[in-house]
């Protein structure tokens, strides 16, 4: 190893030491914490078709918790009862048909996810529930389900007839199937967007780690994860001049690393995790060099002598985002091979994810 890559892996090194009792105390916060999510909808709009592919299980096979109905259903997700889940036909009044066990977890809704059959359009029923759920302030996505048996051609027209009808706005709703007819889909559609819609709601009260490990598709599950630690890293890095700090990007990296180990239960030591940041950003150093300079001459800077250690030292934003977007899909390309995924191949994820970071948050125009 040439004295430049001895000097920058003993640098990562130092700065995961630090970042990693940080990262202890909110990885258990995060895990500390109760998530609530509501299934509504009819009992023909899906709604158990989309717990079955989100989470991995037949919801008519878990035992609810005491309270529940035949027709309103809570149940726990982990042994620890920290994630509850509800099943319901609808928001309405709810409240009158369980005991105060399970409304208060009715109370206390994270996020609901409103399931619409496509093939049914929309009802009065359906327009009524979403109002009082707006008014009581609770953040719903509706998933218009079953898109697969409306014709392709008339889908667009549909969904914007439908949206309309609701009153709902289209950043709020996904186009769904979550168990399409074999011969009209291949698989379930919108399950991702689904994902990251919900990650994205939950980042604020700091949930969507404890969303994500009870979900079935590890990868999927780990995306908002990653992108949320991939902005956060870039606004880290914003200032493409020498004096940004590298602890603060490598904190935020060593976090993303412990909380995809942790979706995956798995557990990382700290060595393992310096490691991957040593060997990956190390890898990478030729990209990140490039990237570097691309950000500081659009700056208008000029660099000096020592080029590499300073664009290196001196993180840019597009740099910090691109390189924590490409260690957190190798990551998780490396967890789900077994820890066995070579050299050469978790370099190519993280070449290929960090390029396409920065190709999609490039300014356009450019």
């Amino acid at each position: 190893m040439s004295d430049e890559g001895e000097k920058w892996e003993l640098t990562v090194r130092e700065a995961t030491a630090t970042a990693w009792s940080k990262s202890e105390t909110e990885l258990a916060e995060a895990l500390r914490q109760r998530l609530v999510v509501a299934f509504l909808g009819s009992a023909s709009s899906g709604k158990d078709s989309a717990i079955r592919v989100l989470f991995g299980l037949d919801f008519g096979e878990v035992s609810p918790i005491p309270g529940s109905t035949s027709s309103i259903r809570v149940a726990e997700l982990d042994r620890e009862g920290q994630v509850l889940l509800v099943n319901a036909p609808g928001f309405g009044d709810v409240r009158r048909d369980v005991d105060s066990t399970a409304r208060r977890a009715l109370d206390a809704l994270d996020i609901i996810v409103y399931v619409v059959n496509c093939e049914g359009g929309a009802t009065a029923d359906e327009r009524n529930d979403l109002d009082q759920l707006r008014r009581a302030g609770r953040p719903v996505l509706v998933c218009l389900n079953k898109i697969d048996l409306i014709r392709t051609r008339e889908r667009e027209a549909f969904v914007t007839a439908t949206l309309a009808q609701l009153g709902v706005d289209p950043k709020e709703a996904v186009v769904t199937a979550f168990d399409p007819l074999p011969q009209l889909a291949p698989g379930p559609i919108g399950v991702e967007p689904v994902i990251n819609w919900i990650g994205l709601q939950l980042a604020a009260s700091g949930k969507t780690l404890l969303f994500a490990k009870q979900l079935r598709n590890k990868a999927a599950a780990c995306e908002p994860i990653i992108r949320a630690a991939a902005r956060n890293a870039a606004i880290a890095g914003a200032v493409p001049v020498p004096g940004v700090d590298l602890a603060a990007i490598t904190a935020i990296q060593v976090k993303l690393i412990r909380d995809i180990a942790t979706v995956h239960d798995q557990d990382l030591g700290q060595d393992v995790v310096a490691f991957i940041l040593s060997e990956l950003m190390a890898s990478g150093m030729r990209g990140v060099v490039r990237w570097g300079m691309e950000a500081a001459k659009a700056a208008g800077w000029m660099p000096g002598g020592q080029i590499a250690e300073g664009i290196i030292l001196a993180i840019s934003s597009s740099m910090a985002g691109a390189t924590t977007y490409g260690l957190g899909k190798a990551t998780v390309a490396w967890i789900q091979s077994g820890r066995k995924l070579g050299a050469d191949a978790l370099r190519s994820v993280f070449d290929g994810a960090a390029d396409a970071w920065k190709t999609e948050t490039a300014p356009r125009g450019r």
